[in-house]
């Protein structure tokens, strides 16, 4: 038992040893006030399993009995027998409907009503404990939400999404055991989630189930033998490549505290040994549930540090020196005063799914979602009905192009879990994610030797020239994936040391999600050589036209970057066109497109002896001009090491 729960129960005896200190009993039975008394002479000594004995005597004998009623649902209450706790505060209710001193248990019967979805109960309880007058102010703000729930679960079945969830399958879903807090691969090949024996030794492990081909799932098999120990492994988060798991362990590793969040890395089909993430992100405290962002560089995750507000979202960021920044709680737009679980951050970045029991909702943990913009995060929605209910919902994941969900089923007696299997649905228009995305994989080679590399790939969003993504690619196997949202142009630039500048483009801005497809990519990424050509793939100017546009500057900072980095190349920027229209004027044309790449580089600081400027026209096409794709690929900008 732990303090907390000690404290609280010490404070429920001394309240029930109030009430026998009254001497003035509901009853007049004698033989039910002796067992009473003899209840308090036995609590007093802290023997409380003959002090409750004493209770249920009293109440057999005295049914009217309404102090022994309250004592021992009080009791109850504090032992976690919910079940004997609602029969006795039902009675005491009953009994005593006006009496003050027992306004407490309308509190309890509403809040409890509410988690059994009994809601015209939980609102008439409610209104009744309101009439009391009741202090702290906390009282008053919980009944009056228990109240908004009532009102809001009604509305809310009247009006149902279109939900219907089905277990993944037998594979999974295995008998006599637990499952629960399901994440995927982007490319939705790989479903890793919690295992636990439902004989509840506490031996969770993570396992991991692979996509066949028919769309069904393998038998789960152990993560790694570096992941899961014989003590406990437990809830994880992984990124959109499968190369970064975070992971919770409680037992058997050196912790800061109850549970820590340990990081490990794949490289090729092996994972690193786990490393704890240290005092930036674990603490004395319990910290669990993460959920790694898709590049693995912002963490959330569930802590319950005594500075928060009780179970908070906290987020930390990996800086440009791989080191972990000091956790921050996300704050009250975000947490309540209630529990925050289960957080998951979509692939766009932008929105954050979440279990919590603080706000207006349809019983105990119900999911929620918000969207960071403007520096902000919007106030929670909840997902509505039938995908929150009057049971706890938690560990939702939801698919990179937000058409799918996963989560775990569970089923309770009493407080204890029997039953928990993986589920998946559809999900609703009303509840899934504003902003698709959808990803581009593949394997980057050295061009000459054509042997995978590790080579560092960045995703730009050159609208707003802001970097949205970095990966490494696995140095092991070359491979890499990164996730591309929808509404926005993109620049992928490519590096390594001693290896040419290497660019594409991806414009999603006008696309939707139904015209977004994977993208399979491999990048041939060649030394730095005399004679190596490359194309500036990101440097646009408008039809006829030699001004650089704005959207530009990504590349062009890229390209003085990549200068910087390599002092010792010359080379030389050339502007080429398609064959449409005149042949002289497009010479004309490529030559101030190239002259105006050349005069932003000096301006910006690169020496003006390491380039010089040319223009091809129509002369050196790399495609057919006889399609729209082609003549696109031969209007660009070139440059090439002298």
């Amino acid at each position: 038992m732990s303090l907390k729960t000690l404290l609280f129960g010490i404070g429920l005896l001394l309240v029930s040893q109030g009430i026998y200190a009254q001497k003035q009993y509901a009853t007049k039975n004698k033989k039910a006030i002796s067992y009473y008394e003899k209840a308090s002479a036995f609590f007093k000594q802290r023997k409380f399993d003959e002090g409750m004995a004493m209770l249920l005597k009293a109440v057999d004998k005295a049914p009217e009995f309404t102090e022994a009623h309250y004592t021992l649902a009080r009791n109850f209450q504090m032992f976690g027998k919910y079940e004997e706790m609602l029969k006795h505060y039902s009675a005491t209710v009953a009994l005593a409907p006006d009496n003050r001193n027992y306004m407490g248990a309308y509190y309890t019967l509403a809040g409890e009503s509410l988690k059994q979805g009994d809601y015209k109960a939980a609102k008439t309880y409610a209104q009744k404990f309101l009439t009391f007058n009741p202090t702290p102010a906390e009282y008053v703000t919980e009944t009056k939400r228990i109240i908004e729930s009532a009102d809001y679960a009604k509305i809310a079945m009247k009006t149902p999404l279109d939900f219907k969830a089905v277990p993944i399958g037998d594979q999974v879903n295995r008998p006599n055991y637990l499952q629960y807090f399901p994440v995927l691969t982007a490319d939705q090949s790989s479903l890793i989630f919690t295992s636990l024996l439902n004989k509840l030794d506490g031996d969770e492990n993570l396992l991991i189930s692979r996509r066949l081909e028919d769309g069904s799932w393998s038998a789960p098999e152990s993560l790694s033998t570096r992941i899961n120990t014989p003590s406990n492994e437990g809830t994880c988060s992984i990124s959109a490549d499968g190369k970064t798991l975070v992971f919770t362990s409680c037992a058997g590793r050196e912790n800061f505290g109850s549970c820590d969040l340990f990081i490990s890395k794949k490289y090729g089909d092996e994972w690193t040994e786990p490393i704890n993430m240290g005092g930036n992100i674990n603490t004395g405290a319990w910290e669990s549930q993460p959920a790694l962002s898709a590049d693995g560089k912002t963490l959330y995750f569930i802590s319950d540090r005594r500075k928060g507000y009780g179970k908070d979202i906290y987020v930390s960021y990996l800086d440009d020196n791989d080191e972990w920044q000091p956790a921050l709680n996300l704050g009250d737009s975000v947490n309540t005063k209630g529990e925050e679980l289960s957080p998951f951050i979509h692939a766009n970045g932008k929105t954050l799914f979440f279990s919590s029991n603080g706000y207006v909702g349809l019983g105990g943990l119900d999911l929620f979602k918000t969207s960071y913009e403007a520096g902000n995060w919007t106030e929670p929605v909840n997902l509505g009905y039938p995908i929150n209910d009057y049971n706890d919902q938690v560990s939702l994941f939801v698919t990179i192009d937000g058409k799918k969900a996963y989560y775990a089923d569970e089923k309770k007696q009493g407080r204890r879990y029997v039953s928990s299997q993986l589920m998946a649905f559809d999900m609703p228009s009303e509840a899934t994610v504003q902003e698709k995305s959808n990803y581009v994989k593949g394997t980057v080679y050295d061009a000459v030797t054509k042997k995978p590399i590790a080579a560092q790939v960045e995703l730009f969003n050159i609208t707003d020239d802001t970097r949205t993504y970095t990966v490494t690619s696995d140095k092991l196997n070359g491979s890499y994936l990164i996730v591309l949202t929808e509404g926005a142009e993109f620049a992928l630039e490519v590096s390594k040391k001693q290896y040419a500048f290497k660019s594409i483009n991806f414009n999603n801005n006008e696309k939707k999600l139904d015209s977004l497809q994977p993208v399979e990519i491999d990048i041939f990424h060649a030394p730095i050589a005399k004679g190596t050509k490359v194309t500036l793939n990101n440097i646009f100017f408008d039809t006829g036209k030699y001004d650089i546009k704005e959207k530009s500057k990504t590349e062009l900072e890229k390209f003085i970057q990549f200068m910087e980095d390599n002092p010792q190349v010359k080379g030389e920027i050339s502007g080429h066109t398609d064959n449409v229209g005149d042949a002289a004027s497009n010479v004309t044309l490529s030559l101030q497109r190239a002259k105006a790449v050349y005069n932003y580089l000096i301006k910006n600081g690169v020496d003006a002896n390491r380039l010089r400027y040319q223009g091809y026209g129509q002369t050196q096409p790399t495609a057919t001009n006889d399609t729209p794709e082609g003549r696109q690929l031969n209007r660009r900008i070139e440059f090439k090491v002298l």
